[in-house]
């Protein structure tokens, strides 16, 4: 297991597996080098493709459909890596890609490249979790992992020890601004008194209830992907929930999770455990780059195009500065050898040196004639697009008939349905709101005798067939309740 170069933020230390050196960039000639790329400098795209599709073909496939609906840009050259997903309950594979332009590369990392020649990995910072299965002997199971960091944050869900899935939630200085104080200061609150109200001195509290909401909303989206997922990789329960925020516990986030459902899961502080003074996150970064570059990682994502060259001895160049100083030590000791070949020597490098300068005007002749070409491919291609984005239109608009059609039948028998289950319960509505064929919003109001009425009303939904009827928002004003319940189909 050999050491690495990790670099962040512009500082540079020698990894090797357990403590972080500080060294110079010229180290880099000699070891491995990596860093972790931040999430808002990607374009992620997912699709689904047969399982029985080739790992060339699909690859193929990935990068036009990243270019068709991901966003990428014809006119600009990207780097593309995939996290292949193989779907337990289905013949097919989920592909998640992931590509950076080599615009945005260079700016990160050109001038790094410009001193050193080489940058050997670059890879998501999300998915670099999956080392801590490895290098902390953690049973891998189903675990979600929260980070809290200054500029940015995220969720990632593992199944088995490996990555399926993130959701990108509020940095430390998007909450700052929620709450309207610097981000120092809003680090310092969440430190200190965490999400327990509790915890908040009075002149603080001001602070609770903003932080409490924006946290129950990033929550629920979290959920929401989670959800997602539950199906596809037959996910029963989450296992586990690891906080990492500077080795904060975030006390009270446990209960914001356990009022949207996930109750009595254990939570626990990210920390280095060979050495809890190092910064756990950097660790786990750290460590991901490690295994990769010495091969423990099965099929690792890297963004990286500065390859490294390969040792002066082993490239033609270097082999023909190695012929050239046997030719000239050969020369030396047998002078006779040495003139009577100086002469052949010399006419033979006039031929090549004749020959180079054509093959280079050769070379700007051809570079010249694919630049226009590339240009007509790029008209051509925009002309292709147009045409394909109009035919797409015309299909979408046969296809989309019988479906709205379809759709229309679903939301009228929606309706009847919440009439006659309001009629049943006698319960009476302010409004209804539809969702398209998803999900209908009825705003019920019912007297204080008939409160458990309402939860009899969303039971029936759910024996009606409906996959879901719940309320996060009941409130009683002068012996009325008032509820909004969503129902999804």
């Amino acid at each position: 297991m050999k050491p690495i170069v990790y670099i962040e933020y512009g500082e540079t230390w020698l990894f090797d597996g357990t403590t972080f050196t500080p060294c110079d960039s010229s180290v880099a000639k000699k070891y491995q080098v990596g860093t972790c790329i931040p999430l808002s400098r990607l374009h992620i795209g997912s699709f689904k493709f047969l399982s029985s599709l080739g790992e060339t073909e699909r690859q193929i496939q990935t990068e036009i459909k990243m270019h068709e609906e991901g966003g990428l840009n014809s006119a600009q050259e990207y780097e593309v890596a995939t996290y292949n997903h193989a779907l337990e309950l289905e013949s097919s594979t989920i592909v998640e890609a992931f590509a950076c332009s080599h615009d945005a590369l260079n700016e990160y990392y050109g001038n790094f490249v410009k001193k050193n020649k080489a940058l050997d990995w670059i890879v998501p910072s999300f998915i670099t979790y999956e080392s801590y299965y490895q290098r902390n002997e953690v049973e891998a199971q189903t675990d979600l992992f929260f980070y809290l960091g200054d500029r940015e944050s995220y969720a990632v869900l593992f199944h088995h020890g490996k990555y399926i899935a993130h959701r990108r939630t509020s940095s430390v200085e998007a909450l700052a601004k929620a709450i309207n104080v610097d981000t120092q200061r809003c680090k310092n609150i969440l430190s200190n008194y965490g999400l327990s109200e509790e915890n908040y001195p009075v002149e603080e509290r001001v602070f609770f209830d903003q932080l409490q909401l924006t946290f129950s909303k990033e929550v629920e989206k979290i959920i929401h992907t989670i959800n997602h997922k539950r199906g596809l990789f037959g996910i029963e329960s989450i296992d586990k929930i690891y906080v990492d925020f500077n080795a904060n516990t975030l006390e009270g986030l446990d209960r914001i999770y356990a009022a949207y459902g996930m109750e009595n899961i254990p939570m626990q502080t990210l920390f280095c455990e060979k050495d809890k003074s190092i910064n756990a996150h950097r660790f786990a970064k750290a460590s991901y780059l490690y295994l990769c570059a010495n091969d423990q990682v099965q099929s690792p994502l890297n963004l990286s195009p500065y390859e490294r060259r390969a040792a002066w001895h082993k490239r033609y160049s270097g082999q023909l500065i190695s012929v050239s100083a046997a030719a000239l030590v050969l020369g030396l000791l047998h002078p006779i050898y040495y003139y009577s070949e100086g002469a052949a020597l010399d006419k033979k490098i006039s031929v090549l040196q004749s020959s180079l300068q054509q093959i280079e005007e050769r070379s700007k002749r051809l570079s010249e004639k694919l630049q226009t070409i590339r240009a007509e491919v790029s008209k051509d291609e925009a002309k292709i697009k147009t045409l394909h984005d109009g035919i797409r239109v015309y299909e979408l608009t046969l296809q989309s008939l019988p479906i709205l059609m379809h759709a229309r039948d679903i939301r009228q028998k929606m309706m009847y349905d919440a009439i006659d289950i309001l009629e049943e319960y006698r319960l009476s509505a302010v409004s209804m709101e539809q969702n398209g064929t998803k999900s209908m919003q009825i705003h019920v109001i019912a007297d204080y005798v008939q409160r458990a009425t309402i939860a009899n009303c969303m039971q029936r939904w759910m024996e009606a067939g409906y996959k879901e009827a719940s309320t996060n928002e009941i409130s009683l004003d002068k012996n009325i309740y008032e509820s909004k319940i969503e129902v999804l189909r």
